[in-house]
């Protein structure tokens, strides 16, 4: 007997302005020459450093999707003798509270060390965008107020640097179901191949993005403005969810899609 799902419509609120707003930011009194994060690793979030200059630290352009309440790996590589410490902005404060961090270690090493964890967005959280912030703390897991060398979000450190990105969360609260005049549908859902994606004709479509749970992401196609009916073929998928984003200009809006 084959269960069948039912397809929840919502609308993933890139919140521009809540990430366009001023945050406070961790001094390091002695620089971040080779004391700095080198590469960030998650979801689609695949950052290196490169030749960029270390103390460039605004990266929410880059972003990734991640489901609330399911953990997701990530991996952040740093340089001589630094630490690890990850927050998220989840309540889009322009702050970062305490509660807010979501990993912290000191092991270090020379000239790097690899640090591979699994953070979880609270379950609670709602569908939205997110600032994360990334510290490279020299001699500090950069949270606990027991270092000597600095702590915190905003905090005083001697060397090091940071890094912010974005996170787009789809939240399993504030989804509602699709009203009649929704600007996407997918059927049929679940699927085992096509699946027909109707464009209501005041939402264009430009891009589509499908997406598996850890947030990777399966297919990525452009499309010039169509609107109505629009095939695409999900044949080579393997079974599971997945989210299909459906992007006109700066506007989302996705559904939750049931490869069988």
């Amino acid at each position: 007997m084959r269960t069948r799902y039912a397809t929840l419509l919502f609308t993933i609120g890139l919140a521009s302005t809540a990430l366009a707003q001023s945050y406070c930011s961790p001094t390091f009194a002695n620089g971040c020459f080779v004391w700095r994060n080198l590469t960030i690793y998650l979801g689609d979030i695949n950052w290196d450093i490169g030749s960029t200059d270390c103390s460039v630290s605004d990266y929410t352009a880059m972003s990734t999707t991640v489901y609330a309440g399911q953990p997701v790996d990530m991996t952040v590589i740093n340089g001589n003798w630094c630490g690890c410490a990850v927050w998220v902005d989840l309540d889009n404060s322009s702050s970062f509270e305490d509660s807010e961090n979501l990993y912290f270690s000191y092991v270090g090493g020379d000239p790097s060390y690899t640090y591979d964890f699994p953070i979880t967005i609270p379950a609670s959280t709602p569908t939205g965008s997110y600032r994360m912030r990334v510290i490279a703390p020299w001699g500090s897991d950069g949270f606990l107020s027991t270092n000597t060398n600095g702590y915190g979000p905003c905090g005083a450190f001697q060397y090091g640097n940071f890094d912010d990105l974005t996170l787009n969360v789809i939240g399993t609260t504030g989804i509602a179901d699709a009203p009649n005049n929704a600007p996407l549908s997918v059927g049929p859902n679940p699927t085992s191949g096509e699946v027909a994606l109707n464009v209501r004709n005041d939402f264009p479509l430009d891009r589509v993005v499908v997406s598996s749970v850890d947030g990777r992401v399966a297919i990525d196609r452009a499309f010039n403005g169509v609107t109505g009916a629009v095939r695409m073929d999900l044949e080579a998928l393997t079974s599971g969810v997945y989210t299909v984003q459906a992007i006109s200009g700066n506007s989302r809006h996705a559904v939750r899609l049931v490869k069988e």
